[in-house]
């Protein structure tokens, strides 16, 4: 397709932008479903022979090709075009996920796994700067926490496609590779027709016409990394998440594999507890990404979620001292209540770390989301490397420990983002700006979005 196709050069507006959103969320929700294994880890160990520990060291491995990767996208969509990128990648991404699929022996898998990890990576890298191009600031955490329905959407999908057809697949772990495969095909193939991006004259009118409006002036000389790098707000937003991702990663990786451990459930009846946790979590974060919007103010929702988080997930840990004999529904209930809490803080974040970012440059939004997952994927690696080996030693309950630390945490850190606790009177601002951009070409409705 020639690629003065593959651009807009009229800011897209009404039904529209809002397909376009869909289709950055549909690639995004893709590229994460493909080799979410947590909800047929216990399978696959059986199958491959491998122990939770060797599992652990893969998909470390793994992990740390995907955060190189995910900063040098990050740096290749800002260069050339995000659906540039985009599209061969995903591409790239369902051909390794066929190959993961194929896999039969431990050496097959670990190629696989981190070829995955990498094509991934730089193919994510362009779908946070899709968001933040058509979604100018009065809407921008109710869709950023759409974007947050990829990645979450994702494990709960997977958990839900398992609990329903492992036993039509008589309880084959590769089947569910397979079709998360044919699944990603498809959606590359739907991207590919229909995702277009903003023309880099158009991008950059509406940028710096957001800056003038906002009284910063033009956009500051100098490197983007080195400018992000001397912020402080820029390391308190990436420092945050990363230290949020140590749970998050622990669910996805092993949230199954946890249960099915400490509290003896079967396999599907883990993967219908830890869909509860997801879908909680999807559920509660477009609510209160709405609300964020509403009010402007994104740090309220992060450290009030947050504590929220710390609570429950404390009583979740001492709940696990009880072993295989501790209440289901309890452990139902907490756990759903802290993906719930969860959910206030996934927007916000987002649309807090890309205000910022676009007020120190605002052409550095892939840079910056590449720092962040280049630093996060730092933190997953942790987690899933060192997860296996402290339940070796102790057992579930002490690693959930460690991730109540990291939550606490990340609910410290969310202090020191731009913001206050309460709103404060005149924050006009924002509405101006908005109008002020929308006079540029940027889309009327983006207040309703």
């Amino acid at each position: 397709m020639p690629s003065y196709r593959r651009l807009l050069h009229e800011y897209p507006t009404g039904a529209r932008r809002r397909l376009l959103l869909a289709v950055v969320v549909l690639a995004l929700f893709i590229s994460a479903f493909e080799g979410q294994l947590a909800p047929v880890l216990p399978l696959l160990l059986a199958d491959l022979g491998l122990s939770l520990e060797v599992y652990g060291l893969i998909t470390a491995v793994s992990l740390l090709f995907g955060a190189v990767s995910g900063y040098l996208g990050g740096e290749l969509v800002d260069r050339i075009g995000r659906v540039r990128v985009l599209v061969p990648f995903m591409f790239l991404s369902a051909a390794a996920c066929l190959f993961m699929a194929l896999s039969q022996t431990v050496v097959h898998f670990t190629a696989a796994r981190i070829l995955l990890a990498f094509v991934e990576g730089v193919a994510m890298a362009g779908t946070q700067p899709l968001i933040r191009d058509f979604t100018p600031r009065m809407g921008r955490a109710q869709a950023f926490a759409f974007w947050s329905w990829g990645p979450v959407g994702a494990n709960f999908f997977a958990a839900a496609v398992a609990a329903l057809t492992l036993d039509l697949f008589d309880n084959s772990w590769r089947a569910q590779i397979f079709v998360m495969s044919g699944l990603a095909f498809v959606g590359a193939t739907v991207v590919a027709l229909t995702l277009r991006d903003l023309a880099p004259n158009l991008r950059r009118t509406i940028r710096l016409t957001e800056h003038a409006t906002r009284g910063s002036g033009a956009a500051p000389a100098g490197q983007r990394l080195r400018l992000l790098l001397r912020r402080r707000v820029v390391w308190a937003h990436v420092a945050a998440m990363s230290l949020l991702y140590v749970l998050l990663a622990t669910m996805n990786a092993y949230g199954q594999t946890m249960l099915v451990d400490h509290f003896a459930v079967a396999v599907r009846t883990a993967s219908a507890i830890v869909m509860s946790f997801w879908v909680s979590n999807l559920a509660a974060s477009l609510v209160f990404a709405r609300l964020s919007d509403r009010a402007q103010n994104r740090k309220p929702f992060l450290v009030l979620g947050a504590l929220a988080a710390t609570l429950l997930l404390g009583a979740l840990v001492v709940t696990m001292g009880a072993g295989a004999s501790a209440s289901l529904p309890l452990v139902i209930v907490l756990l759903t209540g802290v993906g719930l809490s969860l959910g206030a803080v996934l927007g916000p974040w987002m649309a807090s770390f890309s205000e910022y970012t676009e007020e120190v440059h605002p052409d550095a939004q892939g840079v910056a989301f590449g720092l962040n997952h280049f630093v996060s994927r730092l933190f997953i690696l942790a987690a899933v490397l060192f997860a296996p080996q402290v339940v070796a030693v102790g057992d579930w309950r002490v690693w959930m420990t460690v991730t109540l630390v990291t939550t606490a945490a990340f609910a410290v850190v969310t202090t020191q983002v731009q913001g206050r606790l309460r709103r404060a009177t005149g924050s006009a601002s924002a509405e101006e700006a908005g109008a002020a951009v929308a006079a540029t070409g940027a889309p009327e409705d983006s207040r309703s979005s």
